[in-house]
């Protein structure tokens, strides 16, 4: 772990000789530099070329050497959390395995007597569910032999109960049946006074006519009589029309009679019809009523019975539930017994396995001081990294900024170049 390391701090720290390179030729150069005020123009040309190329490669391999210097720190760091995590970890274990021992004894009696009652429990509960069960075994018997007296009690009422509403469904079907039947009749009575009325009518304006005719020519005829040119021919043809007409008045009369005596008979008939079918409607009407009442009766009889049969049986399977209920909880404090031997067992079987090999505590011990002297040394080695970091860092903080300034200016100038050819 400590290898690589290594390898990052030599690297580092040629690393630094390098990056004090540049630096070193520029103060060497400065001098030189006064002197290019005699050189011509070309020469000066000549000179800032390599100069700018220095830039930009001494720049680049600044940041990349930075990197390096940064990633080596952060890795160290990563193996020294690590470390320090395993430690802590070994620790707790060193601990509890050294607290353990120490109280062996007190821990295996305790936890002994724990097991021991916890057993205890165990045994009474399984006691206690066995005649718990017994008792609910018994009352279940008991509900279910209510339930089959009960159904038995029942059963007549149940019967009645279901012929009464069957001869009461029968009776309310009759009862609408007679109820169309007397709507049918009535609507043909009043069908039958209607057509009695209409022939009449027609009977009577048939007279009328009649009538208005023979006062016409009865008129006619006297006029012409008294007519001096009158013909004895017209007279006489005159004369037998109206005795045609009073033919037809005496004919229209009896029609009068025998439409009056027909359209009457049909009303009666209509009208015996109806008090017929409302003799049937009244006492279908009354039957389906005391049919219903009946039913209704029996139903009461019934639902009597049957709510005090539930409530015996409801009070007896209350206490079945009870006594289930009572298991379930006894199961549930066996669970948590049982548990606690369990875990009683397991403290013990800890305790004496740690007791009995000295040997692994022993190595654990040796090998935790081992990792706190590694980790004192990856300490040291992470702050020498740090160090080196950071002086790399001021070191080459000139050329770093020159060169992300040179890569600007060149993306700024191709962006103008760009800019330039596309519009």
């Amino acid at each position: 772990m400590f290898t690589a390391s290594n390898k990052h701090k030599n690297a580092d720290h040629t690393t630094n000789h390098t990056s004090d390179t540049p630096q070193n030729t520029q103060k060497h150069q400065a001098p030189a530099n006064n002197h290019t005020k005699d050189r011509g123009e070309k020469n000066s040309k000549k000179a800032k070329k390599p100069k700018r190329k220095s830039s930009i490669f001494g720049g680049y391999s600044a940041m990349l050497k930075v990197r390096e210097a940064s990633k080596a720190h952060a890795n160290a760091r990563s193996e020294l959390k690590k470390a320090q995590e395993a430690l802590e970890k070994d620790q707790k274990v060193l601990d509890h395995r050294q607290n353990i021992d120490k109280n062996f004894d007190a821990i295996i009696d305790e936890q002994t007597d724990e097991r021991e009652e916890a057993e205890k429990i165990t045994k009474a509960l399984d006691k206690k569910m066995e005649d718990i069960t017994k008792e609910h075994d018994k009352l279940a018997q008991q509900l279910d032999e209510m339930k089959q007296e009960h159904a038995k009690a029942l059963e007549p009422y149940k019967n009645m109960m279901d012929t009464t509403k069957s001869r009461a469904d029968d009776a309310a079907r009759t009862f609408n049946e007679a109820k169309k039947n007397l709507k049918a009749a009535q609507d043909a009575s009043k069908d039958a006074q209607n057509r009695r009325s209409q022939r009449i009518q027609t009977a009577d304006e048939a007279l009328d006519n009649a009538q208005a005719r023979v006062r016409k020519l009865e008129s006619d005829l006297e006029t012409l009589k008294g007519r001096p040119d009158a013909e004895k021919g017209a007279i006489a043809k005159m004369s037998q029309e109206l005795e045609a007409e009073r033919t037809h008045v005496k004919n229209a009369k009896d029609d009068i009679s025998r439409v009056t005596d027909e359209a009457q008979k049909s009303v009666d008939e209509a009208e015996k019809h109806v008090w017929s079918l409302q003799q049937i409607y009244d006492t279908a009407q009354k039957n389906a009523d005391n049919a219903k009442q009946e039913a209704r009766l029996r139903k009461q009889e019934y639902d009597k019975h049957y709510q005090k049969f539930q409530t015996e049986e409801a009070t007896l399977d209350n206490a079945v539930v009870e006594q289930e209920m009572q298991v379930r909880n006894a199961k549930k404090d066996k669970g948590e017994a049982e548990k606690r031997i369990k875990t009683a067992q397991g403290l013990i079987d800890e305790a004496t396995d740690i007791h009995n090999t000295p040997e692994q505590t022993q190595a654990l011990a040796e090998s935790i001081a081992q990792q706190r002297a590694a980790i004192k040394a990856q300490k040291a080695e992470v702050g020498q990294l740090s160090r080196t970091e950071r002086q790399l860092r001021t070191s080459t903080r000139k050329q770093r900024f020159v060169f992300i300034a040179l890569i600007i200016i060149i993306i700024a100038i191709i962006l103008l170049v760009v800019w330039f050819f596309t519009h």
